[in-house]
């Protein structure tokens, strides 16, 4: 992945660093997020944009990294390729600048193959308008958008608008990730009962009764009896 390109200071005195990343502002001012999703009629984001976070703690548990392999995977056929890397890129800049920073739209639509045109019309605003669309992003105004910390799993009536072959990979994922956070639980409760004498049957039994997989809670007990 490339690095943004170094750029001469704006008239607010904000520049890129030699790597070509953007720096955190002096005083960052994360201003609470609204809900004005990009509709039609609302003023192009302008060349100078303040990217911050937008932390949501009611679904941030259940979300991915916006630079994640779940989002490369799943969330690519919703958002497109050119979002897809633009909401990568501003994660990352989020990661090293947690406070915000400010992109030069140009310059950064140069980065990504998308031309140098910031008009409304222009392929930039409209991944930044998509990614809005999606719930990804939130705009907070045409100078600053705030970027989720955390990107949500699909919902059903999203999946459905997805091939066939990449629901059924949804699916695996999801019963992957379902057995690997039993199997956390029933280790951590199976170690508790073999830590105060109970054998490795009477784990195994008291597991399978909390409705743990027959495999995972074998597996469980004897792996706390090993300990």
């Amino acid at each position: 992945m490339s690095t943004l390109p170094v750029t001469h200071p704006n008239s607010d005195g904000a520049r890129h660093d030699a790597a070509g990343q953007p720096q955190p502002q002096t005083q960052p001012q994360p201003a609470p997020v609204t809900r004005n999703r990009g509709r039609a009629g609302v003023e192009p984001f302008q060349q100078m944009l303040e990217v911050v976070s937008w932390h949501d703690s009611g679904r941030d548990h259940l979300g991915y990294d916006p630079r994640s392999d779940y989002v490369e995977r799943f969330w690519l056929g919703l958002l497109g390729p050119s979002t897809t890397w633009l909401v990568r890129r501003f994660a990352r800049g989020l990661r090293e600048h947690p406070n915000g920073f400010r992109v030069d739209l140009v310059e950064t639509g140069r980065a990504l193959g998308l031309g140098d045109s910031i008009s409304r019309n222009s392929s930039l605003q409209r991944s930044l308008l998509r990614a809005c669309q999606f719930g990804v992003f939130e705009r907070v105004s045409e100078r600053r958008v705030a970027v989720r910390t955390a990107i949500p799993p699909l919902s059903k009536r999203q999946l459905e608008r997805l091939p066939e072959t990449v629901r059924q990979a949804h699916d695996r994922w999801q019963r992957a990730s379902v057995d690997a956070e039993q199997r956390l639980l029933a280790e951590a409760a199976a170690f508790g009962m073999a830590s105060i004498g109970a054998p490795i049957a009477a784990v195994e039994t008291q597991l399978n009764a909390w409705g743990v997989a027959p495999a995972i809670a074998r597996e469980a007990a004897l792996a706390a009896h090993r300990r």
